[in-house]
C-alpha cells in the first residue's frame, strides 16, 4: 500500500517562483515540500534581470548577499531610437539601496536560492511529475510519478509554481485567457568583441529591434526582434549566422557575435488566470501569468508574487488569521500582474510602430528622455518599488481619514529608512523586519507624554496575550529619555533622521504596523488599545 507524506504546504515546480515560496515559507519556519520534474537545476540564463523591489524582497529573507556578489548593477539604458545617437534612462532616481538592475543569470538565480535551502536542510524532491491533483475542503492531495513509482502527497495548500504550462492548472481546470502575440523573438548568450558598454543597449528602428544586456563575464545577452523573418513557421533552434543575418539588419552599425552560449527563438503570449487562488490552490508566478519579456518584469513578478503568499499562509496555519485572509493574495497580486499584462502589450505596439508613426515615437522618446522627471518616473516603476496594494477593497477599509494625504497607509511599500536604535547604533528597517516579521511602532514626540506611555505598555501586553510571537512592539521617539515601565520594558527606536515623521507621516500616539513584506498593514491614529486590536483582527480577516 503506497504511503502518504504529509506537510503542510506542496509547492509544484522549481523555478525561481517555487524556490522563492519555499525560502519564504521556511524562512516563516512552516513544513513545506517542494517537487520539481527536472532531474538537474536549470542550466539556461533565460530571465536575467533582478528589479529593484525583489532584491528588497531578497534583503527581507535575507538571502539578498550571493546575489550581489554574483551579479552585475546595470546602471540603466541607452535607447537608440531610429540611426541616431541614444538617449540615455539612468537608474539611479530609483527611491531604494538598490538603484539599478541588478543583471544575473535565472540559473544563478535559481542556484543561489537553492543552496539557501539546502543550507536550512532541506532539499528538492527532482523527478517528480505531478499526474493528479484534487482538492477536498481540508486540503490538497496530489500524485506524483517518481522514477515508475507512485507517490503520494497531502498538504493543507498548494502553491502551483509550474510554468507556463502548469499541470495543476489544467488538472483544476482553470482557463489561462489571453492569447499569443504571433511573433517570434530570437536570443542568444554570446561574446561581442566589439562592444563594451555597462549599459543595457536598446536599437528600435523600422527594421526591428535588439537590445545588448551586458554580462559581469563580458559576454552579452542578445535579444530582439526581426521585422523581415515574421510570419513564417517558427523554429525552436537559432543558428549563429541566423543571429549575425538579423542583427546585420537591425543595426545601423555592425556588430560581430561570436563564442555561442545558448541560442534560441521564442514566442510570447499574453495570459492570466482569472483567479489566483482556487480553493487550497495558489497560482504563482508564470502558472498565474505570462507576458512578452519587454522591461524585465516576468520573473519579478513570479518572486514577488510568492513572498505575498508565504507570510500570509504562515499566519493562518498559526491561528492568528482567517483562511479567508489568503484571499488578499489575489486581490493584491492579480491588479499588478493585469497592469504589467497590459503594458507589456502596449510597449510592444510602440515597438513594432514604423513608418512616420515610427519617427514620431522615436522623437517623442528622444525628447521624453531628456526630462529628468520622466526619468524618474519611468525607473521606480519599472523597479517594481511603485507596486502598493493600497487599491484593494481590504487596504481601503483599514484606512485612516484622519491622516494627512501623503502619510503612507494600508498597502503601501515601506521604504528601509535608517532609524537610531537603543541609543547606540544606526540600523535600517528592513533588518528589524527580517528579524520581527510582523513590527508594530508606536510614535511618540514627548518622552514624558505618560498617555502615550501608558497606551503603548498597554497595546504591548494585549498583543502579546492575543499575538505572541507573530507581533513585536517598539516605542519610535524623536529623542530623549522615554520613561519606561520597570515590569514591562519596551524597546525603543530614535527616529534620529525624522523619516517616519517626515515621509511616513507618523505623529505622537500613532501607531503603524508593517507586515512581513515591508508593506503597511495599517496606520492608526487613535490611541486607544481596543481600536487598534479591533484593527489588528480586520486585518487578519
Amino acid at each position: 500500500m503506497t504511503s502518504v507524506t504529509h506537510t503542510d504546504v506542496l509547492i509544484i515546480g522549481a523555478g525561481p517562483a517555487g524556490l522563492m515560496a519555499a525560502n519564504a515559507l521556511e524562512n516563516q519556519g512552516v513544513d513545506w515540500i517542494c517537487l520539481e520534474k527536472r532531474s538537474e537545476p536549470s542550466t539556461l540564463s533565460k530571465a536575467l534581470g533582478i528589479q529593484a523591489r525583489t532584491l528588497e524582497m531578497f534583503e527581507l529573507l535575507n538571502v539578498h548577499r550571493p546575489f550581489l556578489e554574483r551579479g552585475y548593477p546595470g546602471p540603466g539604458t541607452k535607447l537608440h531610437l531610429g540611426d541616431t545617437t541614444p538617449s540615455t534612462e539612468e537608474l539611479y532616481h530609483i527611491q531604494s539601496r538598490y538603484p539599478y538592475i541588478l543583471i544575473i543569470p535565472q540559473s544563478e538565480t535559481e542556484e543561489i536560492l537553492e543552496e539557501q535551502l539546502n543550507q536550512s536542510g532541506k532539499s528538492i524532491n527532482r523527478e517528480h511529475h505531478v499526474i493528479e491533483v484534487s482538492q477536498t475542503s481540508e486540503g490538497v492531495y496530489v500524485k506524483a510519478d517518481y522514477n515508475g513509482e507512485i507517490h503520494e502527497y497531502r498538504a493543507k495548500y498548494l502553491l502551483a509554481c509550474d510554468g507556463s504550462h502548469s499541470k495543476v492548472r489544467e488538472a483544476l481546470d482553470v482557463d489561462f485567457e489571453g492569447k499569443d502575440d504571433g511573433f517570434t523573438f530570437f536570443l542568444g548568450d554570446v561574446d561581442v568583441p566589439e562592444f563594451n558598454d555597462i549599459y543595457i543597449n536598446v536599437f528600435l528602428n523600422d527594421r526591428g529591434a535588439a537590445a545588448f544586456f551586458p554580462y559581469k563575464d563580458g559576454s552579452y545577452r542578445v535579444v530582439g526582434l526581426d521585422r523581415s523573418k515574421q510570419g513564417k513557421p517558427r523554429q525552436d533552434e537559432l543558428a549563429l549566422e541566423d543571429l549575425q543575418e538579423s542583427l546585420d539588419t537591425i543595426l545601423p552599425e555592425p556588430l560581430q557575435v561570436e563564442n555561442p552560449k545558448w541560442l534560441t527563438y521564442f514566442g510570447t503570449a499574453h495570459r492570466q488566470v482569472d483567479t489566483y487562488r482556487k480553493d487550497r490552490t495558489f497560482f504563482v508566478g508564470d502558472a498565474a501569468h505570462i507576458h512578452n519579456p519587454i522591461g524585465g518584469q516576468g520573473m519579478n513578478l513570479g518572486l514577488q508574487d510568492a513572498v505575498n503568499l508565504a507570510w500570509k499562509i504562515d499566519a493562518v496555519l498559526k491561528g492568528h488569521a482567517t483562511d479567508s485572509f489568503l484571499n488578499s493574495y489575489h486581490h493584491e497580486r492579480y491588479p499588478i500582474g493585469k497592469d504589467v499584462l497590459r503594458e507589456t502589450s502596449a510597449m510592444l505596439r510602440i515597438v513594432l510602430l514604423d513608418g512616420t508613426v515610427g519617427k514620431i515615437r522615436n522623437w517623442a522618446g528622444k525628447w521624453a528622455l531628456t526630462q529628468n522627471w520622466v526619468q524618474q518616473r519611468v525607473a521606480n516603476h519599472m523597479s517594481h518599488v511603485y507596486n502598493d496594494y493600497d487599491k484593494t477593497e481590504q487596504n481601503r477599509s483599514l484606512r485612516d481619514p484622519s491622516l494627512p494625504k501623503k502619510a503612507l497607509q494600508a498597502g503601501d511599500r515601506v521604504p528601509d529608512y535608517l532609524l537610531f536604535f537603543d541609543g547606540t547604533t544606526d540600523e535600517r528597517l528592513y533588518p528589524f523586519i527580517r528579524r520581527h516579521g510582523h513590527l508594530c511602532l508606536i510614535y511618540i514626540d514627548d518622552a514624558q507624554d505618560e498617555a502615550v506611555i501608558d497606551y503603548a505598555y498597554d497595546f504591548a501586553r494585549k498583543v502579546k496575550e492575543k499575538y505572541s510571537g507573530l507581533i513585536t512592539v517598539y516605542l519610535v521617539a524623536r529623542g530623549g529619555t522615554v520613561s519606561s515601565d520597570p515590569d514591562h520594558e519596551l524597546p525603543i527606536i530614535y527616529d534620529v533622521h525624522h523619516d517616519l515623521q517626515r515621509h511616513v507621516g507618523m505623529r505622537n500616539g500613532h501607531t503603524l504596523l508593517i507586515r512581513p513584506d515591508g508593506h503597511v498593514a495599517f496606520h492608526e491614529t487613535t490611541s486607544n488599545s481596543e481600536n487598534t486590536l479591533a484593527k489588528i483582527k480586520r486585518f487578519f480577516s
